[in-house]
């Protein structure tokens, strides 16, 4: 009887503990009126409007807390900084006296607790997700529980609900990242929510709300990231420079994005490219890095790196691993001698010497494949327009799986430039997109043999070939030309001027002659059966063509396989041309 009673003894104490106290027909502000040990948490709401919500029909649960665990100095700094901001124009949604504190102790809809009640976590009005036991409130017992009003739920609580920002929001609070946050909030949108906002009385037919919720949309973290450091459901690291690190990086990227006057979003590519080329490949998912935080990781990938399985489709290559890191957490990995900052949805890794090199990110390796029909630009074909073509129409040819050359041939397809007739092949020309300004690229044209598309292929077909290269640009007037290799034409762009393609750079002219051009003249691949990459040579351009829809580099290749070789048997004068390749040269 004993152990009976003393079990009946403690049921009771829980239900007297987790006994609903109704108020009747009180509302939630009536409630924490009446409650002597709120009232300094009832001057911030009445301060800030919040009465008014909470004496109205919307539901709520609400966290006070008491007195003692929220004093009169505190009280009177959260009123100061409501003031201080409304009399700046912050809206309330971004008032931080609301945001940080108010809406942390307040959550739509009605909560309760009960011994059975599961540990879990309840979404607060400004989207934090905060720890809710059948004991406590982010870590604070309850001082009383489950007071049921007619518009919600009151708790009392020994203690403050600390806000933890997200990753975005903390770009604003650290003072030597405001560069970064500075560059990224530009862009911010808010977006009203009335689902979740709080309605108030309709005024000549429209509502007037309370409260008015609001979400960050970015289209940088959206279109360029492709992370939503903002929202609370995710979970992220992020590697951030700092304001010094940022400036370094910033005073190099911009000689990459130097565009012709002629670009109609010029200016705004000027700014944007050199920026957001710092914070590519910089966020990561924990759900695709689970062991992200482990020092021993082999690599990491990033939100903008493109899975293993789509790299050949993407890139044309398996091997090419854009925005991924090896060892990260080595000496000269990206995540050496990083701060970590833990925050509501991630970690920020801050970083004063910034180790994410740009060929792992923007400063690529451009493969213009020869089989693509964007690539080709116009081929000196005879028609009823042109009495002196000499070049017959391009032809494709796609190399098989079971073909010795299926994983030697870039894109696993070439074209064939024949002419027509007994001239030789002029005029093919070619579009080469995304080159940026001032890089020296080393240029190659890689030659695929005959037998990669025809395994009989005769003993002719198989024969080397000849041919000489001459290259187009922009100038930053906006008319193109020819150029040299090995002239530093972003260096000293007047001298881009030399060789026009237009007479009297008038793009309503008829292009000068070929022979105008300043030729790469008679290269050969060395045996006309292997793939073949040949070297042009080195060329620093003037501008840059990164993100325009118009290709303005253009690459113009000429067969120069004279008939003596061909009657000799020693060259075709055929070109079949696997791809043209832009290798930067030397960075960093």
């Amino acid at each position: 009887m004993m152990l009976v009673g003393a079990t009946y003894s403690c049921t009771d104490e829980w239900d007297e503990h987790y006994e609903s106290k109704t108020l009747g027909s009180g509302s939630l502000w009536q409630a924490i009126s009446s409650d002597e040990q709120l009232s300094n948490f009832k001057a911030v709401l009445e301060a800030t409007g919040y009465d008014a919500a909470l004496a109205g029909s919307q539901v709520f649960t609400v966290f006070a807390p008491t007195n003692e665990y929220f004093s009169e100095a505190e009280r009177d700094a959260i009123i100061q900084q409501y003031n201080e901001q409304k009399n700046a124009s912050v809206k309330d949604s971004k008032n931080l006296a609301i945001k940080e504190f108010v809406h942390n102790h307040i959550a739509l809809y009605n909560y309760s607790v009960s011994p059975a009640s599961v540990d879990t976590t309840i979404s607060m009005m400004n989207g934090k997700y905060i720890a809710f036991t059948k004991s406590s409130f982010a870590n604070h017992d309850y001082a009383s529980s489950n007071i049921v009003t007619s518009n919600g739920v009151l708790f009392t609580i020994k203690g403050k609900s600390t806000y933890e920002p997200n990753m975005l929001e903390y770009l604003e609070k650290d003072a030597d990242l405001d560069s970064v946050k500075n560059f990224i909030y530009h862009y911010n949108i808010e977006k009203f929510l009335p689902e979740e906002s709080v309605p108030g009385e309709i005024v000549d037919g429209k509502i007037n709300y309370l409260d008015s919720v609001t979400v960050t949309q970015n289209e940088i973290l959206t279109d360029w990231l492709g992370a939503l450091i903002n929202d609370e459901d995710s979970s992220y690291v992020m590697l951030v420079p700092s304001n010094a690190a940022w400036d370094a990086q910033l005073a190099k990227n911009l000689s990459y994005f130097k565009y012709d006057k002629e670009v109609a979003e010029r200016d705004s590519f000027e700014y944007i490219f050199p920026r957001i080329n710092i914070l590519g490949g910089t966020v990561f998912s924990k759900t695709t890095n689970p062991n992200i935080l482990s020092t021993s990781v082999d690599s990491v990938m990033s939100t903008n790196s493109i899975p293993y399985s789509l790299r050949e489709m993407t890139y044309g290559s398996y091997a090419k691993k854009y925005y991924v890191y090896d060892k990260p957490y080595a000496a000269d990995g990206i995540f050496s001698g990083t701060t970590d900052v833990a925050l509501s949805n991630g970690i920020i890794k801050k970083a004063d010497d910034w180790k994410v090199s740009r060929k792992q990110t923007f400063l690529r390796e451009i493969v213009m494949e020869g089989e693509s029909n964007t690539t080709i630009d116009s081929l000196n074909i005879r028609s009823t327009n042109n009495a002196t073509g000499n070049t017959l129409p391009a032809a494709y040819y796609s190399v098989s799986s079971d073909n010795k050359f299926y994983n030697k041939v870039s894109g696993h397809g070439y074209v064939e430039i024949a002419p027509s007739g007994s001239a030789n092949v002029t005029n093919a020309l070619f579009d080469i997109r995304n080159v940026l300004s001032g890089v020296p690229y080393d240029v190659y044209v890689v030659l695929a043999p005959a037998e990669a598309g025809d395994t009989l292929a005769s003993e002719s077909q198989r024969l080397p070939t000849v041919f000489r290269c001459a290259m187009q640009c922009h100038g930053l007037d906006g008319n193109a030309y020819y150029i040299q290799k090995g002239v530093d034409y972003a260096a000293d762009p007047s001298l881009v001027t030399k060789y026009p393609v237009f007479p009297g750079n008038n793009k309503n002219n008829k292009p000068n002659a070929p022979n105008t051009a300043t030729y790469v003249d008679k290269l050969t691949n060395k045996d006309g059966v292997s793939v073949d990459s040949v070297f042009v040579g080195t060329y620093t351009f003037p501008t840059s063509s990164y993100n325009v829809s118009e290709a303005q580099v253009k690459m113009l290749i000429d067969g120069r396989t004279s008939n003596s070789q061909v009657n000799k048997g020693t060259h075709t004068k055929t070109l079949r041309i696997d791809c043209i390749v832009f290798k930067p040269h030397d960075e960093e």
